[in-house]
């Protein structure tokens, strides 16, 4: 009774399968010949079991059947294979899919009893293809490889669209850098000559007293210069401007190396003490960076042997 009820079940409903279109890596198209199918050249596949992903089935058919791993799998089209004369069970419904091989050591199984690879328009020459599969391949021919060929096209463009416009903001982001750093190259001699104008103090006081007629007194005006280099400062920072710094020792001990990536030696101190030469000696005027670029170097004077 339970045989005839699933006999009746089986009977009742189309069989759901897959197969696959694979190419090897010169654009060559597997076919098989079946003993199940009159002998004939077929698409190899297989029926896809209770609860099995239709992916899964074909990897795990082509693998049983062919000893072959498949990726890149995508949808092609479906087809209905109905019953013959010969084969009067027949009722399936067939989801074709192409797929590339991973590996080309074919090993066919009892289901085969040969294989062979060729160009898809070399199999239309084929008069011993099994009914359908003739129009299967002008198909894939005529209207899926098109359309593949476009979408490919369609995602390079928009690719290469999407890297035109990361260019463009990186040139734009380039472009402001560099109007930032022209203006900042004009702007940072004025605040070197603050800057060292507040290292000579007596000089300020002397200027300053020459101006009290505007009723400020010298202290007032040292702050006010002392408030105004602090602001100065405050500000590039901000922009991202940081002063190099480097450490000058007295003259008879070790100084820093000179190094170009961020100094510029403009004259020489001759000395008599070989372990000098060619350290910084001094710092002649102040070097900076923006944003971690070096824009104006450290100008030096560094030490050489008489």
């Amino acid at each position: 009774m339970n045989e005839e009820k699933k006999t009746d079940s089986c009977n009742k409903y189309a069989i759901v399968g897959v197969s696959a279109f694979i190419f090897n890596n010169k654009g060559e198209l597997l076919l098989t010949r079946s003993p199940k199918w009159n002998n004939s050249w077929v698409v190899p596949g297989g029926k896809v079991e209770f609860g099995e992903s239709m992916e899964k089935t074909l990897k795990r058919e082509m693998k049983e059947e062919l000893n072959l791993d498949i990726s890149g799998m995508e949808y092609l089209t479906t087809v209905e294979l109905n019953r013959t004369k010969e084969r009067p069970d027949l009722h399936m419904v067939v989801n074709e899919f192409v797929a590339r091989a991973d590996n080309q050591e074919v090993i066919i199984n009892d289901e085969h009893s040969s294989y062979e690879w060729r160009k898809p328009e070399d199999w239309l020459k084929e008069k011993d293809l099994y009914r359908g599969i003739r129009e299967i391949i002008e198909y894939y021919l005529n209207e899926f490889k098109n359309k593949s060929e476009w979408e490919d096209k369609y995602k390079r463009a928009l690719a290469d669209y999407q890297n035109l416009l990361k260019q463009t903001a990186k040139e734009k982001m380039e472009f402001a850098v560099y109007a930032n750093e022209r203006m900042l190259k004009e702007i940072l001699p004025v605040y070197d000559h603050l800057k060292m104008a507040m290292e000579h103090p007596a000089r300020l006081a002397s200027e300053a007293l020459r101006a009290r007629h505007n009723g400020e007194s010298t202290d007032e005006w040292l702050t006010g210069v002392e408030h105004v280099v602090k602001q100065f400062k405050d500000v590039l920072a901000r922009v991202g401007v940081e002063e190099i710094k480097i450490n000058n020792l007295p003259t008879g001990q070790a100084g820093n190396k000179f190094d170009h990536n961020l100094m510029e030696a403009i004259s020489s101190e001759e000395t008599e003490d070989e372990s000098l030469d060619g350290l910084v000696a001094r710092e002649v005027k102040a070097g900076y960076k923006l944003n971690g670029k070096v824009i104006e170097p450290v100008k030096v004077v560094v030490y050489k042997l008489k």
